[in-house]
């Protein structure tokens, strides 16, 4: 992939970005049972190498979430939730107090349940929304779930996608409740093969 998007690519991938953020939106408020509004996305093309510095603190514990997709394109998807974000998600969606997250805490078997079913349909929501756009066949496997600092979690993503592509994209479409952001970054990164076929399915390569 070119890391140098022109125009007509840019308004493409961001609508894509905001019908995605459009599913995403609507599944996380079913699943929360209140409503989530969206922010107005944005679309980067980033390399690789690049994600830790966007993501910022290292040693943040994150909730990282990894899909393979495979199907007429192929690569990897990969969403982060702060501990912070998981805990609320957990919460409500068990209808429970939150304990306190300034101190870090095990996550139960349950509570990694709701956490990887939550990526799985906020990932989902994404790529419907790229299966609608290009009339492609898209599968997805379920989130590999990972709770560590940002910086271990994403030298996964980067030493497993850095086999098959050199650019990331990044969708952000900030989902909140209230004034509580509950979800921002999502990065897709397409096998180098599929990018032309993700470019040329929607017309603009």
């Amino acid at each position: 992939m070119d890391q140098n998007m022109d125009e007509l690519q840019h308004d493409v991938l961001r609508e894509i970005a905001n019908i995605g953020a459009g599913h995403a939106a609507s599944a996380l408020s079913a699943l929360l049972n209140r409503p989530i509004v969206q922010s107005v996305p944005e679309i980067e093309l980033v390399p690789i190498s690049k994600l830790p510095e966007i993501i910022g603190d290292a040693e943040k514990v994150v909730v990282g979430g990894m899909v393979d997709i495979n199907g007429d394109f192929s690569g990897h998807l990969m969403m982060l939730l702060d501990f912070v974000q998981a805990e609320r998600i957990v919460s409500l969606v068990l209808d429970k107090p939150m304990r306190k997250t300034e101190k870090l805490h095990r996550f139960s078997t349950m509570d990694k349940s709701v956490l990887s079913e939550t990526l799985n349909i906020l990932g989902g929501s994404y790529l419907t929304a790229i299966s609608e756009f290009t009339n492609l066949k898209v599968l997805q496997s379920i989130p590999y779930l990972s709770i560590d600092m940002a910086g271990a979690v994403l030298n996964i993503v980067i030493a497993e996608a850095g086999k098959t592509g050199d650019y990331a994209l990044l969708f952000n479409s900030e989902l909140y409740n209230d004034d509580e952001k509950l979800f921002g970054n999502l990065f897709l990164v397409p096998r180098d093969d599929s990018c032309k076929i993700l470019l040329q399915s929607l017309g603009i390569v």
